[in-house]
């Protein structure tokens, strides 16, 4: 609840300026039974008319001035709630964005997407309007108390008592809420993590006409969500009845005990009736507070979860003094790398390996012999347990990681592309290139001729994951986006899939161009690749077996004889 209150601090002027007039409001409206009070006392007594319009007069200005007050207050509050969720979400994503890849090796993104939307907006009214209403409400409370006490002590101590009783029973729920809330929230994670999994995969669901099986699969869970909400209405609702119970008793208890003074001549009828009065407004500030009590508890339900992926820890941090990108030669070695995902299975086992400059190295080996794995160290993906990856002699570890990034370019075997238009997609490998450099690198990767065939051209929206271009139109912008970023290493994994021979042709000559000069490690699929490279290392449990030519481990007969016989693109597909 700290941490959830704390997340408002930024704004605390504003939440204050609000509560200052919270506070205003309630002065005004407690001086509504006073004159009551005193008003029907003297009417009563007088039995005057205009004494009457006086009265109705006061009371229509007091109500105006409340209304004016609590206008002023909803606009501060309003406007430090949204600021407050906006700057949450903002601060999740950033966080999010910050965790290491492990982090999203282990969570769907359905879940992550149920993070940022659903438990943000439960957190989202308590973080700004409730909280100063909780304030407000309670010194209202509070002041309508003391104002009973100082006109009937003895009527007091009724609604107090039973006050203490409703407030019992709210606690108790309360709890009770909290935890279904967190349950709901977790079941609906997983919901929207099946949901979003079976659409990001649709064509393969279609393909194996499995939407009745999905249907299925998404309504179990719904249906799990479904009995969880309605275990946490149910507490909310014996929360309100409770409420609303403990109100009508407070108004008869008053009526009864009130008459009863009166009989006996204890109390007049202006004191009952500005008393019932001032019992009315307390009724406002109990109902809104037993109603923010749900709202809070189901606030922190949510904001539990949203901080636990807030206590996750980001990547291993940069070295205090870092060296900057060594720009000489760009060798990179590989130094008797020990690496596993999980403690009993290793992947690299006392791995060495060195890319030379400039130049073009193949890895090949089965399926599982860690191929991606040796891309994802060099980008410090993940950390090794053990040995070193230095490029031209100063380790990894010793530079900051986003400038490492930003010297290694990569050409995925999915190739990934973003919602947006094409020259969107090219220009994130260099987000401040002109457009003459956007369209440069478009040409040298063959781009620019199939662009020039779309009406909008480069404003071309290429879909989700690019599903308007074709495999291998996707592939050269891929290309063109790592040719814009100008890397001095380049990741290449080949796409394994087929493209037809113009197709082929054309990608072929685009990497090329892009891997000239640089030094490239290819995760290789394709014969062509693999012949044409300036070396090849062949993996086989966890460390380089052979190392040379294609024409020089062909002489040899050993490993990549075999794996040539049998035709590499069929054994070498990447874990």
């Amino acid at each position: 609840m700290r941490r959830l209150v704390g997340l408002a601090a930024p704004y605390k002027w504003y939440l204050a300026a609000g509560g200052a007039l919270t506070l205003l409001s309630s002065a005004t409206n407690l001086s509504l039974p006073w004159i009551m009070r005193f008003a029907i006392n003297r009417i009563v007594e007088e039995k005057s008319v205009a004494l009457l319009d006086r009265f109705a007069l006061i009371v229509i200005g007091v109500v105006m001035i409340s209304a004016l007050i609590g206008f002023g207050q909803y606009v501060l509050i309003s406007y430090a709630g949204n600021r407050i969720v906006t700057d949450v979400r903002a601060r999740l994503f950033s966080h999010l964005l910050r965790l290491p890849v492990t982090f999203f090796d282990r969570t769907r993104s359905g879940d992550l997407t149920s993070h940022l939307s659903n438990d943000v907006s439960l957190m989202q009214q308590s973080l700004g309007s409730d909280l100063v209403t909780i304030f407000g409400q309670s010194l209202m409370l509070i002041g309508c108390i003391f104002t009973a006490v100082y006109m009937n002590a003895r009527l007091t101590a009724v609604v107090v008592g039973l006050l203490l009783v409703v407030m019992l029973g709210f606690v108790i729920s309360g709890r009770r809420l909290r935890k279904l809330t967190r349950s709901a929230l977790d079941a609906l994670s997983e919901t929207m993590g099946t949901m979003t999994e079976a659409l990001a995969n649709i064509r393969l669901v279609k393909a194996f006409v499995r939407e009745p099986y999905e249907g299925g699969r998404a309504d179990e869970r719904l249906e799990k969500v479904f009995k969880l909400n309605m275990k946490a209405s149910i507490s909310e609702g014996i929360m309100g009845t409770v409420a609303f119970a403990g109100f009508i008793t407070l108004i008869l208890g008053v009526l009864w005990f009130g008459g009863r003074s009166i009989m006996s001549g204890h109390l007049t009828w202006g004191d009952l009736a500005a008393f019932l009065v001032t019992i009315m407004f307390m009724s406002g500030p109990m109902s809104q507070l037993a109603s923010l009590y749900t709202r809070l508890q189901r606030a922190v339900g949510a904001s539990d979860r949203v901080f636990a992926i807030l206590d996750d820890e980001p990547e291993i941090p940069d070295p205090r003094n870092p060296v900057a990108f060594p720009i000489r030669e760009g060798t990179v070695t590989f130094q008797k790398i020990e690496f596993r995902y999980v403690p009993e299975t290793p992947v690299l086992n006392g791995l060495a390996l060195e890319l030379p400059a400039g130049k073009v190295t193949a890895l090949v080996g089965a399926s599982g012999g860690g191929k991606t794995t040796i891309a994802s160290l060099l980008y410090r993906f993940y950390e090794p347990q053990s040995g070193q990856i230095s490029i031209d002699d100063v380790p990894i570890v010793q530079i900051r990681r986003d400038e490492l990034r930003e010297h290694i370019g990569l050409v995925p075997q999915d190739t990934i592309l973003f919602n947006g238009t094409i020259r969107e997609n090219i220009r994130y490998g260099r987000l401040g290139a002109t457009e003459q450099e956007v369209e440069e690198a478009a040409k040298a990767a063959n781009v620019h001729e199939f662009v020039q065939g779309f009406a909008d051209g480069y404003d071309t929206v290429v879909g989700e994951r690019g599903v308007t271009l074709s495999g291998g139109q996707r592939q050269r912008v891929a290309i063109a986006r790592a040719l814009l970023k100008n890397p001095r290493i380049l990741i290449l994994d080949e796409a394994t899939s087929a493209l037809d021979a113009k197709s082929e042709a054309l990608v072929r000559e685009a990497l090329d161009r892009l891997m000239k000069g640089r030094t490239t490690l290819v995760i290789a699929h394709r014969l062509t690749t693999i012949q044409n490279a300036d070396q090849i290392a062949v993996l086989e449990g966890g460390q380089v077996v052979e190392l040379g030519t294609h024409r020089q481990l062909l002489e040899r007969g050993g490993r990549y004889s075999d794996l040539h016989l049998l035709g590499i693109e069929n054994t070498s597909v990447s874990p």
